[in-house]
């Protein structure tokens, strides 16, 4: 019987000693003990020879690849040959090998990621196994909005809804660290022994994936504001909430298992605290081996997103309505609430971050809120949380509703006399091209065909990708000429229009080659996809709102309006002083669309060449890879031939207090004081 016990007991131990066993066996563990997990994941030469191969192939799609070898704008830095940096990785992957398949996997985020102009991403499930999340968030506030400068501030995120906490804190006090709360509020003197703003700023400005971070726009500002808590709106319960943001909560071990904060406290006293990264699991399999399979590699269980996107071309959905240019969330959607261990704790009484905000709303759909504002009732405000849909609606649909209620919604507030309008669009991820353009329209309605021309990149596989497409009259291709229009707005006729021959062109020194300048085809006018038939209001009845975070679509649309119809903006945030760098009101990627693998894959298929020596291959891991293949040809400011390069300064740029930075009505009502006072 003794014998018995002890052989299943030292099975238990066997069993337990498998580190990623050990780091999802409860919700909640330390990040030394996650990353172990992901550490224990041997490097494999010949599948990860597979991986490199491909994801240099892809290049020839990367539009901005010559382009971001140098910047011809300092204040739009890019300076990166990522083509050269993969090389590397490939030499070193035939070679010595590296150390784990983590360390491969980081080597080739570290290398596509440097852009930081938020298409060009590479992330591999097996890196993004784990959530890594603090118990605090950092919010950097001033006294006023017109201080010259503001402070980082320490805000507990115990209560932050939406944002996947449950049990943290539960987990934080069984650890020894249980004296956060009291802590609310406190000024934050240095982080890791550095002065705390610099250390914000210099975190901002490398973005690096070392720190668990990827770069996500082109300028400091909107990736320092990334890092900050700052209020959003969860689209599914219509409430507005605090993120977390970055700095707290990351998907890639964020390359410390501890953070040192020094703070002043309400009573002026200092306190210093080192705080380790707590890690849920958010991938799938509890021992190494399974993980490697259900998470690491690609299976028919994990191949969900990819036979989403094959099902939605097969649908019948036409192609301008599947176009995205839009920048992944800063955290996962899927966190795992409860493990296999102890029942999660409850939540601690709410602390105030879930903010409705107390309007006449004019509509609500998805994404979308107008509202009529109290103090300053001649002010409507349209937030646009993003261009596109988180739960289950349909593209269609979608369109239909951001229409519609655009709609009804500007009419509606123009009758109850509201004669200017805020358009708020702080944090916008950006989403279907559509969708933005549906936005334009409704605004200006006489605008035929409103956005930005637009060019493909040339290479020798998509000359061919491009001849199949014409010969077949393929409309599924994004290559096919009838998809789109000239410069006049008449649909094109034939491929001598687009492709035939491309435009040759010396970007950086480096001969390239692109496409004429077209147009999308959105259909037959602006009548399609809005009832208005003039402008329901002026562009100098019209202000942004926005923390610079405005990605792809949301950056498109923005500056399409301020460059054709002057619209200004009120910038809240950024680095902590005010005069410390210029804030861009809409400060994502402009490179008009995003595609991935699966999608250059798909359009491969398409013209029978998946098999073609210089294609691309599926990768044999769980993996993404996501670049800009469209440049946008700006109306004004012309630099260097590019949207991206174009620098659109706000008209007036204001800090976060701690009397807004969580109630974006409070931020609505000033800025309708500042630019319409109480008109």
């Amino acid at each position: 019987m003794h014998l018995l016990l002890l052989t299943a007991f030292s099975v238990g131990i066997a069993r337990a000693a498998d580190p990623c066993t050990l780091a999802t066996a409860s919700t909640w563990v330390t990040s030394t003990v996650a990353h172990a997990c992901e550490l224990n994941v041997p490097f494999d030469q010949a599948r990860s020879m597979a991986v490199i191969n491909s994801t240099i192939k892809s290049l020839q799609y990367y539009s901005l690849e010559n382009w971001f070898l140098h910047s011809p704008n300092p204040l739009i830095p890019h300076d990166v040959n990522v083509r050269a940096l993969l090389d590397t990785v490939q030499t070193t992957t035939a070679t010595t090998g590296f150390k784990t398949d983590w360390d491969f996997n980081l080597a080739i985020a570290d290398s596509y990621n440097r852009e930081a102009d938020g298409h060009t991403v590479y992330t591999a499930e097996c890196i993004e196994g784990f959530s890594f999340n603090l118990p605090f968030s950092i919010g950097t506030l001033a006294t006023s909005p017109f201080d010259a400068t503001a402070v980082p501030t320490f805000l507990v995120n115990y209560d932050f809804p939406e944002q996947g906490r449950d049990g943290l804190e539960a987990f934080f006090e069984s650890i020894g660290v249980n004296n956060i709360r009291p802590l609310d509020g406190s000024r934050i003197l240095e982080i890791n022994g550095v002065d705390a703003s610099s250390f914000l700023v210099d975190l901002a400005t490398r973005s690096s994936i070392s720190d668990g971070l990827f770069g996500s726009f082109e300028t400091v500002e909107p990736r320092y504001m990334r890092l900050m808590s700052r209020y959003s709106a969860d689209t599914v319960s219509g409430l507005y909430t605090q993120e977390v943001g970055r700095f707290a909560q990351r998907v890639v071990w964020p390359g410390a298992d501890s953070v040192s904060v020094t703070l002043q406290t309400a009573n002026g006293s200092k306190e210093t605290l080192t705080i380790p990264w707590a890690a849920t699991f958010v991938g799938s399999g509890n021992t190494t081996a399974s993980f490697i399979a259900e998470t690491c590699l690609v299976t028919d269980d994990n191949s969900a997103a990819r036979k989403r996107k094959r099902d939605l071309r097969a649908s019948g959905t036409p192609l301008n309505q599947r176009r995205k240019a839009v920048i992944p969330a800063g955290s996962q959607a899927a966190i795992r609430k409860a493990a296999a261990s102890a029942p999660v704790a409850p939540p601690a009484a709410p602390s105030g971050n879930a903010v409705t905000p107390n309007l006449k709303s004019f509509g609500h759909f998805v994404t979308l809120d107008v509202y009529q504002l109290a103090e300053h009732p001649k002010v409507g405000v349209v937030y646009m949380e993003q261009f596109e849909p988180q739960d289950n609606t349909t593209a269609q649909d979608y369109f239909d509703g951001i229409s519609d209620t655009l709609f009804t919604g500007l009419t509606t507030l123009k009758a109850a006399g509201v004669e200017h309008v805020l358009i708020d669009q702080s944090g916008n991820r950006g989403g279907y091209i559509f969708a933005g353009a549906i936005a334009m329209w409704s605004l200006f309605p006489l605008d035929l065909y409103p956005g930005f021309p637009a060019v493909f990149r040339d290479s020798d596989l998509i000359r061919r990708e491009s001849d199949v497409a014409a010969a077949a009259n393929d409309t599924d291709s994004e290559y096919f000429f009838g998809n789109y229009r000239d410069l006049n707005y008449v649909l094109l006729k034939n491929n001598s229009q687009i492709f035939d021959p491309p435009v040759p062109q010396t970007v950086n020194g480096v001969e390239d080659a692109f496409s004429k300048q077209f147009f999308d085809d959105f259909g037959a006018g602006s009548s399609s996809v809005t009832n208005f038939t003039s402008p329901p209001f002026e562009g100098k009845d019209l202000v942004f709102v926005t923390n610079s975070i405005c990605a792809s679509t949301c950056s498109i649309f923005s500056s399409y309006i301020f460059q054709k119809h002057g619209v200004r903006s009120a910038v809240f945030g950024g680095t902590p002083s005010a005069t410390a760098a210029m804030s861009q009101f809409d400060g994502g990627g402009k490179g008009s669309e995003v595609t991935d693998l699966d999608e250059m894959l798909v359009e491969l298929q398409l013209a029978g060449l998946q098999d073609d020596p210089a294609a691309p291959q599926p990768l044999p891991i769980n993996a993404d890879i996501t670049m800009n293949f469209r440049n946008v040809i700006p109306y004004i400011d012309q630099q260097d031939g590019i949207l991206e390069y174009v620098f659109e300064e706000a008209t007036k740029k204001f800090q976060f207090t701690k009397d807004n930075f969580n109630r974006p009505q409070v931020v609505w009502e000033f800025v309708a004081e500042e630019f319409f006072g109480q008109d």
